[in-house]
């Protein structure tokens, strides 16, 4: 491995073109200058300068090691600025969450991309057992889940709640009749939704999921309002994926005796602290997720 401070001296008389200045610079002697150089020369077994009188100039070993050392020394600066503040404004945001929390956040992420040029925000949409997975397999830094996760090697905060609405078709209500006359229409998290408000609202009919007609399955949440919309099931999602949907005056959220808030958790690895610029994130949680 070639000595770093060899190196530095090195850099330091090639741009300077003079011993006695580049023993200035570094706070050295010029004879200490002349034997780095001559260490090095040892070291590569080449010649790296050629000396006349009391200037010099590089050889073709020179000029190769003089870019080999400017390459190593920005790469040394890149990872010291990745260790330090300097992150807190750049880099990647890897976070998980449902399709509905994708919805709900994504515009105001890229905004904080556009007010942070050198952040590139990557969201991933996925039920809560595989945003888990990815947390644990380092494939995402934070994941936002509405299930509280028994498992040592994670930190789990509450963030706040989100109201679930039951969705039928414009001119039906939600009677349980007619609801099993629908059927449901599935997502990825449709059966966790579902046995919240169900469970809720219609405890003297309600006996699990495997006793309702399934009317569908689709994991595009955009998808999801369509099937509703034309009469064809119903469904249960998070109120903050419903607003903007372009289904949205084609379909009805019912009016239910139990309003069910689903708490909705901030997920990291307990021993694996978060880079600085996640930080920047925390005004956007607070604003969507308030207690």
């Amino acid at each position: 491995m070639i000595n770093p401070h060899h190196l530095r001296t090195f850099i330091t008389l090639v741009e300077t073109q003079h011993f006695t200045k580049t023993a200035e610079s570094l706070h050295m002697t010029q004879p200490g200058v002349s034997q780095h150089i001559k260490k090095l020369e040892a070291h590569l077994n080449c010649q790296i300068i050629s000396r006349f009188g009391k200037k010099f100039e590089l050889t073709e070993a020179g000029v190769q090691l003089y870019e080999f050392a400017q390459k190593q020394f920005q790469a040394e600066g890149a990872f010291l600025d990745i260790l330090s503040d300097v992150q807190a404004e750049k880099g990647e945001i890897k976070l998980a969450c449902s399709g509905s929390i994708v919805t709900k956040l994504y515009s105001d992420l890229l905004q904080l991309q556009k007010r942070y040029p050198d952040l590139s925000v990557c969201m991933e949409a996925a039920p809560n057992h595989e945003i888990i997975n990815q947390i644990k397999g380092n494939r995402v830094d934070l994941g936002l889940v509405t299930q509280l996760i028994n498992d040592a090697e994670l930190e789990q905060h509450l963030l706040g709640y989100d109201p679930l609405c039951l969705l039928i078709p414009k001119g039906f209500e939600a009677d349980w009749r007619e609801l099993m006359e629908l059927g449901f229409i599935n997502h990825p998290d449709g059966h966790h939704y579902a046995v919240q408000v169900l469970e809720s609202n219609f405890a003297d009919h309600f006996r699990g999921m495997g006793e309702i007609k399934h009317s569908g399955y689709i994991n595009q949440l955009s998808q999801i309002f369509l099937p509703v919309a034309e009469g064809m099931g119903f469904t249960v999602l998070p109120e903050s994926s419903i607003v903007g949907s372009v289904y949205y005056d084609a379909i009805k959220i019912a009016n239910l005796a139990q309003v069910v808030k689903e708490p909705v958790y901030r997920v990291q690895k307990k021993y694996r602290p978060l880079p600085k610029r996640y930080n920047l994130l925390e005004g956007i949680l607070q604003k969507h997720f308030s207690m």
